[in-house]
């Protein structure tokens, strides 16, 4: 059952990538596109059949038969019956070879890839069947870790921007999506780091492979090492036995986030450093060199350059990392965003909930003035919070948690700042408070003698909950 499962599911050219790789550890093993164009190859090809690597991959199987490499082929026959197939070939050596084909089918049904793999010796019957066993049990537990990846690799956040700081901070995340560079984004807890790491990504070349994320601080010293390099079968006691893929090695054509990067273990940190250099890794309890390509993307709320003076950070590996900085500034210094974050997260909310709560524009003067010490994440769980209790569609003052210290918005106008920035701030209030009364653009045009069109326009930048009535 899970054998016709990983038939008939498609794989991306980097699935396909770490699959070959996993199999060609321990099988002679040939890919081949939907065509029977020849795509890769074992390092053993040349021993097995008396011919190079560079003198098959990119020829058709029909030709390489014709030449006598083999005959038959095995994948001839799997594009010819659209199905597994097991036969006996010759090769130009004369060896009598046993093979199995494997069709791999994209999501309309067609042969995407053939894998095909082989057992030179045919006498030995049953050491052929332990490893088609084993092949199986290897295609369907990278099965899982591909759905893994399908998963958690992405999410819809969004850069939700107001502020100048943050603009021109949404342009740098653009000016480096397509480096190599490593990026270490910085900034306090709940400020936004793995949005901005996932937003580099999706702006990147990288975009359509993986996005692993893996957050230093939440796994135990004991665990880490296996949780970035994997392990073989048996490395260790209660060791999964069919061996573990490790995150840098499913981050392969995509991007490693590794987030409180200032929680890794100074093992570890040396051990990071060597891939950095190198580009390889190499599993628990193995020998093979694995290579690896992604990019690298850290995150830390910690004053790396103070734990490098405590000896607590390496400084080598600190400067391999911080090649491009990016400093996320606390919600409390650019207070532009909190009203645009408020309206994200209410429709968020509203439509995880198929609710269709609103906000009082005093509400959103109250929460404008807070302090947020948590950040985005503290005004995403409040606005979930108040969507999920609210009863009245209508969210008010007397709404919000008992446990909040709220700074009262000002009833009267600040007199602080330039003549334009004191009128906005005084026509802001105004709107405010003509739009609680005459809820609707035409209304308040009305009231205040102006067009229907002058309103609503000053009511979208006025006030947040026109916006979201969206009228």
């Amino acid at each position: 059952m899970k054998e016709k499962k990983m038939e008939q599911r498609g794989f991306s050219e980097r699935e396909m990538d770490i699959l070959f790789r996993v199999m060609d550890n321990e099988n002679d093993v040939t890919l081949t596109d939907g065509k029977g164009v020849v795509l890769r190859v074992s390092d053993s090809y040349e021993d097995h059949y008396g011919v190079s690597r560079k003198e098959v991959v990119g020829k058709s199987i029909y030709d390489l038969e014709e030449e006598g490499i083999f005959r038959p082929s095995v994948t001839a026959v799997v594009l010819k019956e659209q199905k597994k197939a097991t036969i006996v070939q010759k090769n130009k050596l004369g060896h009598t070879i046993l093979t199995t084909g494997v069709p791999i089918f994209d999501e309309g049904k067609n042969i995407q890839y053939v894998i095909s793999f082989n057992s030179i010796d045919i006498a030995n019957m049953e050491t052929l069947s332990e490893k088609y066993e084993k092949l199986t049990e290897l295609l369907n537990h990278y099965n899982d870790e591909l759905d893994y990846l399908r998963k958690k690799s992405m999410d819809d956040s969004e850069l939700v921007i107001k502020s100048k700081m943050m603009v021109d901070l949404k342009e740098l995340v653009y000016q480096v999506a397509d480096t190599s560079a490593n990026v270490l984004i910085t900034g306090e807890t709940g400020v936004g780091k793995s949005v901005v790491a996932r937003k580099i990504h999706q702006s990147s070349k990288r975009a359509e492979g993986p996005f692993i994320e893996i957050n230093c601080g939440t796994i135990p010293s004991n665990l880490i090492e296996s949780e970035l390099f994997g392990y073989e079968k048996g490395a260790f006691t209660g060791a999964d036995t069919r061996g573990k893929y490790g995150k840098i090695e499913l981050a392969n054509k995509g991007t490693l986030f590794l987030d409180e990067i200032g929680e890794l273990p100074v093992n570890m940190q040396i051990k990071l450093l060597q891939v950095i250099q190198e580009k390889f890794i190499t599993r628990i309890g193995g020998l093979k060199k694995i290579e690896v390509d992604f990019r690298l993307i850290t995150a830390t709320n910690r004053d790396l350059k103070k734990d490098i003076r405590n000896k607590t950070f390496r400084e080598d590996l600190f400067y391999r990392l911080n090649v491009i900085p990016i400093d996320i500034p606390p919600l409390r210094n650019r207070p532009d965003d909190i009203v645009p974050l408020i309206v994200y997260f209410l429709e968020k909310f509203n439509k995880k909930y198929d609710r269709n709560v609103q906000m009082e524009s005093n509400v959103f003067s109250v929460l404008e003035k807070q302090q947020w010490p948590g950040n985005i994440r503290q005004v995403e769980n409040l606005v979930e919070r108040l969507v999920v209790i609210c009863k009245n569609d209508l969210i008010r003052l007397e709404d919000l948690p008992g446990d909040m210290e709220l700074e009262e918005a000002k009833s009267s106008v600040d007199m602080e700042g330039t003549l334009e920035q004191i009128m906005e701030e005084y026509e802001k209030q105004v709107f405010s408070s003509v739009y609680a009364k005459n809820p609707d653009s035409v209304s308040v045009g009305k009231t205040l003698g102006i067009s229907q069109s002058t309103a609503s326009r000053k009511l979208r930048k006025y006030v947040p909950e026109y916006i979201m009535k969206k009228e």
